[in-house]
């Protein structure tokens, strides 16, 4: 499995807070069948957790990559990052400011929780013109989107690639969290599930759940798509492969 949303850089945003507890991290997830993690620290939160593409961010990334290999946990890790929706970002992608995943076209980009659909779909829209494939964070959190099943699906058909948060699948963010995954996943407009991990006791990034529930609920199939397949397709900048709904239970 390939983890591509995580919080495991220590001391820069809300996630790890040291290097222990980031190496913790990482060795619960290949201890647990994770091969590699997209590091991914909060960005574009001005005054909180700015983390934009820096020679700092590459110089704290670099110093946790070495630990894991002096520590020998068997995991590969690459930088990219999680941005804060704004309407800024379309033009800050342009001027490369925006660490995508691991370099590619892609960029994970989050919203706040009551954003509403349609600055959403703007500022979504506007990435896509500028050359970016946007991948929504957990979009089963998003009240509009609750509300709205079809408009993150209609997003979905028109390109956007859709993470959904392992945690959802278990109502760890609520029932109309898990709800929306669980419906998203049924008519196939998921393209990755990962674990958005903040820690090593909570909110982990162990993903074996994640694999299983899928796998028993839907397909196997499946779960190797969103966990693994369309993850190394991030990582190689290649096009990201839809679902077969056909193939589910």
């Amino acid at each position: 499995m390939i983890d591509i949303h995580t919080h495991i850089i220590p001391g820069i945003d809300d996630g790890s807070s040291d290097m222990m507890t980031s190496l913790s991290m990482a060795e619960l997830a290949a201890e647990n069948g994770t091969d590699a993690i997209i590091a991914t620290p909060h960005c574009n939160q001005p005054g909180l957790y700015e983390n934009y593409a820096s020679e700092e961010l590459s110089e704290r990334f670099e110093e946790l990559k070495r630990e894991i290999r002096l520590a020998e946990i068997p995991i590969e890790l690459y930088l990219g990052s999680e941005v804060y929706g704004t309407p800024e970002v379309p033009e800050l992608y342009s001027q490369g400011r925006l660490p995508t995943l691991n370099g590619s076209r892609y960029l994970l980009i989050e919203f706040d929780f009551y954003a509403g659909a349609v600055f959403m779909q703007n500022v979504l829209y506007k990435l896509m013109d500028a050359g970016a494939v946007p991948i929504l964070a957990h979009p089963e959190r998003y009240y509009a989107l609750q509300l709205q099943p079809d408009t993150a699906m209609a997003w979905h058909d028109d390109g956007v690639g859709i993470q959904i948060n392992k945690g959802s699948l278990f109502g760890r963010f609520g029932g109309g969290a898990a709800s929306l995954s669980r419906t998203l996943l049924r008519y196939g407009s998921v393209s990755l599930v990962a674990s958005d991990a903040h820690g090593a006791n909570v909110r982990t990034p162990d993903m074996t759940d994640a694999f299983g529930f899928i796998s028993a609920n839907y397909s196997e199939e499946l779960a190797e798509l969103l966990l693994s397949e369309n993850p190394t397709r991030i990582l190689e900048n290649r096009r990201l492969l839809r679902a077969d709904v056909s193939q589910m239970y």
